[in-house]
């Protein structure tokens, strides 16, 4: 029956700051852009998933057997039911509480109102209790939900709803923000003081990174970060498109998350924005002295897919950062938007290590021994020099980037960290919204620096392999096969040099606060119940 219960991972971080305009159509590019209403608005979806957990806990107690196994079941699907609850919440704020299986003649519990947002939390946090109590520690293997990703969703949960708390001031609940972040941080401590996890630096600090997302044949199942995984399969035909779709397909990075990575100088890091002329620095410069994670998403130059016999040129009408996160040594994976198997965490170490910090930084709390155990030990990985809390960089960008924590350089730090580490995983714009610094997603995102028109090199041999022109009259003879214009999809911040924009990005980004942090309920739905009432600030 629980088997129904599992999902697939987050592959995107969709309309987010990370991500270069891309075609597809979602709910959140039409909050966005300003043409999100109850007429159009999708979501308010899954109830069925709901009473499918409900009517399990209604039945699960009359089971003969094994009753430590049993409780494991019970404990699953109130993990289950505890995340579905908060997903809703983080959309609606408000939601009715269901506790038991509804049939269609209940009509007074299928026409009643929302219950409250603490309400409903508190009854996600009764879920979670039981289910980090009652889950089996080892379970099967790691494509099975145990205590440990019990453990890491209460963190989770309780680090979202502790920032919510903090930071949206409109909902008037800061004085219960600490309550959670406590939570977070003891919730991730117990998975930290069990020693069971690590993080992997299987292949070294130029390859351990990216190969948590792209190996295959059930490798993940012996790596140590590894908390749960989805496991692909080319035999049973379990198959995804993430490497297809991530790369150079119909997204990519924005120049905002390359520079989020560190620079090294000395043996030391510093901010990239630190570095004298960053701004203008060509595709080429910018990979020079990074952060290794950096090339190891970003396709750097002279990257070859397998399989080619020449490195790849990155597509300009996406801004020029190709996703390389979840390319394999394998190109009939690549290829094909149903081929790749693949396997794709769905919660690793890092992320509860990142957690932790977070929640410890909010408390006020956060030690160098809990630098070293978390973001210095992460960064270890890739052979990062560690950070000191006593001695941590000014960063304008960060500042600007996160202006509620302007003199907070710890919390400044976590975040950047958190954003490289978890990059294309599902957390950005979550992320973004709990911290209410939905101003990031108003901006218009950019790509590659182009010093003038005409070819440039992006392979890194030195020769021209792309070309940037006004139009097709201006192209000169000799010029690179591959070329892109000004009078069609891109465009340049400045007149013939800057950085590369989406012409249908400019002027239809909008953030309305504090409206946008919350979706609508569809009109219909409103139709069907006029008790639920509208979204409040919709």
């Amino acid at each position: 029956y629980t088997n129904s219960y599992y999902f697939a991972p987050e592959i995107t971080d969709g309309y987010s700051d990370n991500v270069v305009d891309y075609a597809s159509q979602n709910q959140h590019k039409q909050l966005i852009q300003g043409i999100l209403t109850e007429d159009i608005a999708a979501g308010w979806s899954g109830w069925n998933a709901l009473r499918r957990y409900n009517l399990l806990l209604k039945n699960a107690t009359d089971v003969k057997g094994d009753q430590a196994e049993v409780k494991h079941y019970i404990g699953l699907t109130r993990l289950m039911r505890a995340q579905w609850y908060y997903n809703m919440v983080m959309l609606y704020n408000e939601v009715p509480w269901y506790d038991e299986p509804l049939t269609d003649d209940d009509e007074a519990a299928l026409t009643k109102g929302r219950d409250s947002r603490e309400t409903v939390v508190a009854h996600v946090m009764e879920d979670l209790n039981y289910a980090t109590e009652n889950m089996m520690t080892d379970y099967a293997n790691r494509t099975k939900m145990s205590k440990w990703y019990a453990l890491y969703l209460k963190a989770h949960i309780c680090l979202t709803e502790g920032s919510w708390r903090k930071y949206h001031d409109e909902l008037g609940l800061q004085s219960s923000a600490n309550k959670f972040f406590e939570e977070a941080a003891n919730a991730a401590n117990q998975i930290i003081q069990s020693g069971k996890f690590s993080i992997d630096k299987t292949g070294g600090a130029a390859k351990a990174y990216q190969r948590l997302f792209t190996s295959y044949n059930n490798e993940l199942e012996k790596s140590p970060e590894i908390i749960l995984f989805k496991d692909y399969s080319k035999d049973l035909g379990i198959l995804h498109g993430a490497p297809k779709g991530c790369f150079d397909n119909n997204r990519a990075f924005s120049r905002s998350l390359m520079e989020s990575y560190d620079y090294i100088e000395n043996g030391e890091a510093k901010p990239f924005t630190s570095v004298e002329g960053y701004d203008k620095m060509g595709f080429v410069e910018v990979f020079q002295n990074r952060d290794p994670r950096m090339s190891q998403t970003i396709m750097p130059p002279g990257y070859m897919q397998a399989g080619y016999s020449k490195p790849n040129v990155a597509n300009m009408e996406l801004g020029g950062y190709a996703n390389i996160k979840y390319m394999t040594d394998d190109n009939s994976q690549n290829s094909g938007w149903s081929s790749a198997y693949n396997d794709i965490p769905i919660c690793r170490y890092a992320e509860v290590l990142l957690i932790y910090a977070e929640a410890q930084a909010e408390l006020g709390s956060f030690t160098q021994k809990d630098m070293d155990i978390t973001l210095n030990a992460i960064r270890a990985r890739v052979d990062m020099p560690g950070l000191k809390v006593d001695n941590l960089p000014t960063d304008k960008n960060l500042e600007a980037q996160y202006p509620t924590i302007a003199d907070n350089k710890l919390l400044q730090q976590i975040r950047r960290e958190r954003r490289i580490e978890l990059v294309d995983e599902g957390k950005r714009w979550d992320d973004i919204i709990r911290w209410k610094e939905g101003h990031l997603l108003a901006e218009i995102q950019e790509g590659i620096y182009v010093s003038e028109l005409g070819a440039f090199d992006v392979t890194g041999d030195g020769v021209a392999d792309v070309g940037i022109y006004t139009d097709k009259s201006s192209v000169p003879s000799g010029a690179p096969s591959v070329k892109y214009y000004l009078s069609g999809a891109i465009g340049l911040t400045g007149t013939d040099k800057g950085y590369i924009v989406i012409k249908n990005e400019i002027g239809r980004r909008f953030f309305k606060e504090p409206q946008y942090y919350y979706m609508p309920i569809p009109k219909q739905q409103l139709i069907l119940n006029p008790n639920l009432g509208q979204t409040k600030y919709w």
